[in-house]
């Protein structure tokens, strides 16, 4: 009889997870995987949604990405994965700012799961879970970094509507 195959993508299934995993889970696929575009096999969620209302959706979408980073600082993934983690939704972020193509890469950049991807190879099954007063410091000033990259896109695309207004004149 020949050994199991151990396929590292396959992640857990539900049942076998913390609570606060479970829900979280099913908060990146609310984010990106919510609702399937019938005729083109791509699944979209409230991320690219709210990625439609100008200014504000994508800086609303990164907050709310955060939980999914506090989850990982909860279950101790190591500080390099959870910076590659903010890096996406720094990237989201900025490229969500630009109309059209913004939108467009939410419907093929689906960071939320990713980042649940991430979370869930790299947690630490070893030790417990941190507790919320643990993490909220460094939750607390992933949300401030992600406020401050969007303030910086919002004056930036300011800024670039007035100069190319005053190029016009």
């Amino acid at each position: 009889m020949s050994e199991p195959v151990h396929i590292p993508e396959v992640l857990e299934s539900d049942e076998n997870l913390p609570p606060d995993l479970q829900r979280l889970r099913a908060f990146a696929s609310l984010l990106d995987e919510a609702v399937r575009i019938p005729g083109v096999n791509r699944r979209v969620g409230l991320d690219a949604a709210l990625g439609l209302i100008p200014g504000v959706g994508d800086v609303i979408t990164a907050v709310m990405s955060a939980w999914i980073i506090s989850g990982a600082l909860r279950h101790r993934v190591p500080t390099p994965k959870v910076l590659r983690m903010i890096w996406y939704v720094i990237v989201d972020l900025l490229f969500g700012a630009i109309p059209l193509a913004g939108d467009v890469l939410d419907m093929l950049f689906k960071q939320n799961v990713r980042n649940m991807k991430i979370l869930m190879q790299h947690r630490n099954r070893r030790l417990p879970p941190r507790r919320t007063s643990e993490i909220a410091a460094s939750v607390t000033l992933i949300v401030i970094l992600l406020v401050g990259v969007a303030l910086l896109v919002l004056v930036g695309t300011v800024g670039a509507i007035i100069w190319i207004a005053a190029q016009r004149n």
